[in-house]
């Protein structure tokens, strides 16, 4: 196996994210030794010397100006600069023209090293409106670096769990972008003054924002996979198996409805209704934010598996087994796939010269008179192929024992699996669990996809996708666990 080796683009990245950090702290610095701040002092004919403001420790924090911050003094703004680190109060006292009763406001600010004024009051500090540009500008690299690395795998057919975690990454990243750049709104909201609460509260209603702008996608997969499960019955008879795709198009639904109608959480009463709401809303988004991102990018990672041409320089090619007939001849799901490695060995020898040894996989069920392996030996025999070129692997019973079972066989034969290039042929919607597999064993391997028919294939992958999802269930539910944990203290950081 070759050793993990940093790539030059990951340090430019970890660097790129730092020097922004740095640049943040140098900018905090610079422009948050004042802090302004506004008070609707609810009065429209209020005059200058009716208002009186005053720092309680002025060797802390001093008042640079009072002024009004709209064209009526209904609005106040006032500037404070930082003098030496300490806390101190701000009260802005005014009497009412209306009633004539003397009102006053306080807010509590925190002098940092280097003159940086924070505001107690609200969490916030001058230069937090630099966070959503800045936080647009890393989001954009970060999809950059991994776009990279997801075309780098593609290119070199490395179709691996990992590939679909980035793309995962890069999807969820991309749209929240577009949805940043495209949304006016955000960047007068925080053009002014803005609070780590405000920061906070954008991050957790990302969930949200991400299931609301891919709905139209997202449904639109859903109706297909629904209408090709209809298909399919049609085609192959009613069997629940077979309409994987509606209950996939049913939970999207209910949970798009789910969303909604537990938008307006925060006026829910009691208690008790309000927490089951917003773990509907704000959780349920997530949730369902997170599979269609795993969703979309297995289904992208998969389709890319097919679609890839392996070079002609294969030693070995396992053949993935399936179910044989009755009779013990293949069916033509795997007849399909002895072809598939039969025909690419033959171009391969044109090519180069080269042959390649093939592995058949597959052992004998309890209702089949011969393993599968054999059905696909004496197949690849009547194609031509002689005896010495066939090593069976006739134990295994599933995918991932195909793949176990086939790497002994191989290194029996060859001594060492990490010296020679090994392949493997199966069924179009088989193939991305084919690499997966592989990488569970440290194997490094190039599929052969052969072709199904096509209201076959939404199905047969959404049993795949389950599949994979299930394999890495346990990492699958400590990030939800671990992300519901970080969501569950941000809201309550926003909240108290």
């Amino acid at each position: 196996m070759k050793k993990f080796k940093i790539k030059p683009r990951h340090i430019v990245l970890a660097l790129s994210l730092l020097a922004m950090l740095i640049a943040f702290m140098v900018y905090t610095v610079c422009v948050s030794g004042k802090y302004s701040y506004t008070e609707n002092v609810g009065a429209k004919h209020l005059e200058a010397d009716q208002v009186h403001v005053k720092s309680s420790d002025e060797t802390v924090a001093k008042i640079v100006s009072v002024e009004n911050y709209t064209k009526e003094w209904r609005w106040l703004k006032v500037t404070i600069e930082g003098v030496n680190p300490g806390d101190c109060v701000v009260t802005l006292a005014y009497r009412s023209p209306e009633n004539g009763q003397m009102l006053v406001r306080t807010s509590t600010f925190r002098v940092l090293p280097f003159g940086v004024v924070y505001n107690l009051t609200t969490d916030s500090f001058t230069s937090l409106n630099a966070v959503i540009p800045l936080g647009v500008a890393a989001m954009l690299l970060i999809v950059a670096v991994l776009s990279l690395s997801f075309r780098e795998k593609q290119r070199n057919g490395a179709f691996y769990y990992s590939m679909v975690i980035i793309g995962g990454v890069i999807l969820f990243l991309l749209l929240n972008v577009i949805i940043a750049l495209t949304d006016p709104q955000l960047w007068n909201r925080f053009g002014e003054a803005v609070t780590t609460k405000d920061i906070l509260a954008l991050i957790v209603s990302s969930g949200n924002r991400f299931v609301l702008f891919s709905a139209i996608p997202v449904i639109m997969v859903a109706a297909s996979l629904a209408v090709s499960n209809i298909w399919l019955v049609i085609k192959e008879g009613f069997r629940l198996q077979n309409l994987l795709g509606v209950v996939i198009a049913v939970l999207v639904a209910g949970g798009m409805l789910a969303i909604r109608l537990t938008d307006n959480y925060s006026v829910i009463q009691p208690d008790a209704l309000y927490y089951f709401a917003i773990l509907t809303n704000i959780g349920g988004a997530f949730l369902l934010c997170y599979f269609e991102c795993m969703f979309l990018s297995t289904m992208f990672c998969a389709v890319a598996s097919t679609r890839y041409k392996p070079p002609y320089d294969m030693d070995y090619i396992i053949i993935l087994g399936c179910a044989i007939r009755k009779d013990g001849t293949p069916t033509p799901l795997l007849r399909g796939r002895v072809q598939r490695a039969y025909d690419f060995e033959q171009e391969q020898f044109q090519a180069t010269g080269k042959h390649a040894v093939f592995v058949p996989s597959g052992g004998q069920g309890s209702d089949e008179v011969i393993s599968e392996s054999e059905s696909m030996k004496r197949c690849l025999m009547d194609m031509g192929v002689p005896e010495e070129r066939i090593l069976k692997e006739d134990q295994s019973v599933n995918t991932y024992q195909n793949m176990a079972f086939s790497k002994t066989v191989i290194e029996q034969d060859a001594g060492d699996i990490y010296t020679v290039s090994v392949g493997f042929s199966t069924t179009n919607y088989h193939v991305f669990r084919g690499y997966t597999m592989a990488e569970k064993l440290k194997m490094r391997v190039k599929g052969l996809s052969e072709k199904t028919k096509l209201y076959f294939f939404p199905n047969a992958f959404i049993r795949e996708f389950i599949g994979l999802l299930w394999e890495k269930k346990w990492k699958h539910l400590l990030f939800i666990f671990l992300f519901f944990a970080v969501l569950l203290v941000l809201y309550l950081v926003i909240r108290y």
